[in-house]
């Protein structure tokens, strides 16, 4: 029984992102939904413009000699390209840039931050990292027998099984401020297979490239979250709407939709903008607070919409122009 239970509470904590719907007709616009938000959205987000990211080759210090830069640029300009608040130049435009800015990549990761400067109009942040180390190895398992209770007896054939395993170091630089703006925990990966052989004269690694590459590439995929955590897609509350029977419960209509990459059960964090002061240095700033995390409703979605509703600490003072943005989907163990 214990067992079950535990079964259900697991499938409840699973299952428990699937979307649900509203009723609309429950809800109207009252004279709290009219309400103006202290701090407008920022033009960047009210129009979905993404910052613009040009991706170095990445460098490749391990004994593969660079063989493995340009797969592991192509596989982050992937990761990157699917799901992330971010738009990547192209490589022929970035290579003009550059050239036009005299800035020069280099493999040491040393920056030129003068020529940063000179990009800022065109690119918002670079993107360059290295393939830091890699591990290639083969083991051998001997053949072997067993009897089970039965009195059968199994044979176990002789195999070699290959692996790989790589590190990929990835920062993210700010051509504004010509500094860091992110060092991503370094991305691990590994893949591995296995054969049947004859004898352990036969187990070898036949070919460590393809095992290194396959890594690296696995690596750089295990790094999708960070990224789309570090640049996730925004938008805003475009209008709140109450049911007039209960003023806590509230809905939001927020802009963002299918081509953000949400879907119904999904996740997004609801924020604003709040002014903070330095008395020391006398100085007034601008930070965005994240408040909660909402889900994307059944009902309403379309390409650039969606519906929330709101949680109900919250809803008495959320209004039209609070803060949403797109999450990692992370999985129930953390992955």
């Amino acid at each position: 029984m214990l067992k079950k239970a535990g079964v259900l509470a697991l499938t409840l904590a699973l299952t428990s992102g699937c979307a649900s719907t509203i009723n609309m007709a429950n809800y109207g616009e009252l004279e709290c939904d009219k309400k103006d938000c202290e701090i407008s959205p920022p033009e960047y987000i009210v129009n979905k413009k993404k910052p613009k990211v040009a991706i170095l080759p990445i460098a490749d210090v391990t004994d593969f000699a660079g063989k493995l830069s340009k797969p592991a640029q192509e596989t982050l300009t992937q990761i990157i390209t699917g799901g992330t608040g971010l738009e990547v130049v192209e490589r022929a435009q970035m290579e003009k840039l550059f050239e036009e800015a005299k800035f020069k990549e280099s493999v040491s990761g040393d920056l030129d931050t003068e020529a940063l400067t000179h990009l800022a109009k065109d690119i918002d942040y670079v993107i360059m990292g290295s393939v830091s180390s890699v591990n290639t190895g083969a083991k051998f398992t001997e053949a072997s027998s067993y009897v089970d209770k039965k009195g059968r007896t199994h044979h176990t054939a002789a195999s070699c099984s290959v692996s790989g395993e790589a590190t990929v170091n990835v920062r993210a630089v700010s051509t504004v401020t010509g500094s860091i703006y992110k060092v991503f925990t370094p991305f691990k990966g590994s893949v591995s297979g296995s054969s049947e052989i004859r004898s352990s004269y036969d187990c070898r690694v036949g070919d460590p490239y393809q095992l290194a590459s396959g890594a690296t590439a696995k690596a750089i995929e295990n790094g999708r979250n960070s990224f789309i955590d570090a640049f996730p897609n925004y938008g805003y509350v475009a209008k709140t709407m109450t049911n007039p029977k209960d003023p806590k419960d509230r809905v939001a209509q927020i802009t963002l939709g299918r081509n953000d990459g949400v879907k119904p059960g999904d996740r997004v964090t609801l924020a604003k903008f709040i002014k903070s002061f330095d008395r020391i240095k006398k100085v007034e700033s601008v930070t965005l607070q994240d408040l909660a995390e909402v889900q994307i409703n059944e009902t309403g979605i379309g390409d650039d919409q969606s519906f929330v509703k709101l949680p109900e600490d919250l809803a008495a003072e959320v209004t039209a122009g609070y803060i949403v943005k797109t999450k990692s989907k992370r999985g129930f163990f953390g992955s």
